[in-house]
């Protein structure tokens, strides 16, 4: 689908602007005490709620177990940080209960999570649910592999598979007053490959029945009890997955959605793209922001000797600054928080003022008054066919001023900018001298991305360039890179995949 990008900021749409994610396990491992009392529950809502947050979201459901609610029919989580919850359920006392309860009193919607086929994590997990361990046929596996005994992923091609999904749902819905559902289909396999396409009609056929049960208790109830649904970050590859997300919103089917990488927090997704059908729908958009913004970041925070060390987490609050502004700019009505775990970020304490960093992220003009790093790394480093950032310019040292094309968004005003820099990262050497275009604009090395022998610069690798006002597009940018000259004593490819903007606003 070709992107229309729009020419200009668009309000956004209705009042909710900060949707907060809380996975199966991140508060119950790294927030609450063991064993868990009720206050302890409400403590957590009202950091949120006093954070700005709008919507609060409990993943709910994951791989056929049940989390902060039990149920006589379906299992009970079995992790081990879980189990800390199980004194308030023997006394009679649903978790999810006292979450939605102190949302509603502090003037929070309450959102119930069903991941869809999550499969990470499985060793952590005991025997998988007897619907799963009895049915194999139903299983999926990873392409080129054999059958996994851990593989939780279920096909979604079988009718027993989408009716027992159905029925999870079904029986919260009827015992909780919940505000709405999403369905997080955040795992790249629903349907055997190449299957997913043709198969998405089936999938869609599922969501036209959770629509239909929805609208039945919102009769009752006297309110729309929303659907959500958080999916891959294009639509080309959620269809490809059997995810027919331009249908689920032409027939108004979901309420709102969320796309995203599963993991990352991607500064050049189409998210335009989701803006063009949404903004002709009711549908909400709520693109989701992810801690890390590349597989290098993450794993600079998870393998350091010492684990909070400042500046390993990559999404800092520029970062956060920039990639709302992208949402923003693309045509977004609010922002998604998800996987913002407690101890990976930030050195204690914690919370609650770790939370505060998302204040301002509801305001779009907070936003833009606020300074502003985009970052267009390669997001995973092994080359993920679902990845948005896998781009690389490729130059060979034996080509005569070979040249290549890196492609980002940006949603900037000339107008509101005081001062933008432009960085480009690869394996250059400090005798390479290469030649940048933005948009057909050259751009003049500034005095960092000069090199004087005289001094041994701790990184050759980069190129500092300053913005021309007249140099950047609103939406789609085109930098080409061009190798003017190679140094005489390397040889081999260089490799340019990391691109980054700092704005300064006016």
């Amino acid at each position: 689908m070709e992107i229309q990008e729009p020419q200009a900021p668009m309000a956004p749409r209705g009042g909710g602007r900060l949707l907060y994610v809380s996975d199966p396990s991140s508060i119950a491992g790294g927030v609450l005490p063991d064993p868990v009392e009720a206050d302890d529950l409400r403590q957590w809502i009202d950091m949120l709620a006093d954070s700005g947050v709008d919507i609060f979201q409990q993943d709910v459901y994951a791989q056929g177990f049940t989390f902060y609610w039990r149920s006589d029919r379906f299992e009970y989580g079995g992790r081990e940080q879980h189990q800390r919850f199980l004194p308030l359920l023997d006394a009679g006392i649903q978790p999810l209960q006292l979450l939605l309860d102190h949302s509603h009193k502090r003037g929070m919607s309450f959102v119930a999570g069903f991941r869809m086929n999550d499969n990470h994590g499985g060793e952590h997990f005991p025997a998988p649910v007897d619907f799963i361990a009895s049915r194999p046929e139903c299983r999926l596996s990873e392409p080129g592999q054999d059958h996994d005994p851990d593989q939780r992923m279920l096909d979604f091609t079988f009718d027993e598979v989408r009716q027992f999904v159905f029925e999870v749902m079904e029986e919260l819905v009827s015992r909780f007053d919940v505000d709405g559902i999403e369905l997080t289909f955040r795992e790249d396999l629903y349907f055997p490959v190449p299957h997913g396409k043709e198969r998405a009609p089936l999938m869609t056929a599922l969501v036209r029945r959770l629509r239909g049960m929805l609208d039945e208790y919102s009769q009752s109830r006297g309110k729309r009890i929303q659907l959500a649904a958080r999916v891959h970050a294009s639509l080309e590859q959620c269809l490809c997955l059997g995810l027919d997300v331009s249908t689920w919103i032409a027939e108004g089917l979901i309420d709102s959605l969320s796309p995203m990488d599963p993991m990352f927090a991607c500064f050049n997704a189409p998210y335009a793209e989701f803006a063009a059908l949404t903004r002709q729908s009711e549908c909400m958009l709520y693109p989701g922001m992810a801690p890390w913004s590349s597989e290098g970041a993450r794993k600079r925070v998870h393998f350091t000797a010492e684990r909070h060390v400042p500046g390993c987490a990559s999404m800092t609050r520029s970062n956060d600054r920039a990639l709302a502004h992208t949402f923003y700019g693309a045509g977004a009505d609010g922002i998604s928080i998800y996987n913002h775990f407690v101890g990976h970020l930030w050195p204690p304490p914690f919370y609650p003022q770790a939370l505060q960093v998302f204040r301002e992220l509801r305001d779009p003009q907070r936003v833009a008054r606020g300074d502003r790093h985009y970052v267009f790394d390669p997001t995973r480093d092994d080359g993920n066919h679902f990845s948005q950032d896998q781009q690389r310019v490729v130059l060979d040292r034996s080509a005569v001023k070979p040249s290549g094309l890196f492609r980002f968004r940006l949603y900037e005003q000339r107008d509101l900018v005081h001062q933008a820099t432009l960085m480009v990262r690869g394996s250059l050497t400090r005798y390479d001298e290469v030649e940048i275009q933005l948009n057909g604009v050259p751009l003049a090395t500034g005095p960092l991305g000069k090199h004087d022998d005289r001094y041994l610069r701790p990184f050759p690798n980069i190129r500092w360039y300053p913005v021309p006002d007249a140099a950047t597009n609103w939406g789609e940018n085109q930098l080409t890179i061009t190798l003017a000259s190679a140094d005489p004593g390397a040889t081999g490819e260089i490799v340019i995949d990391e691109v980054e903007i700092w704005v300064e606003p006016q």
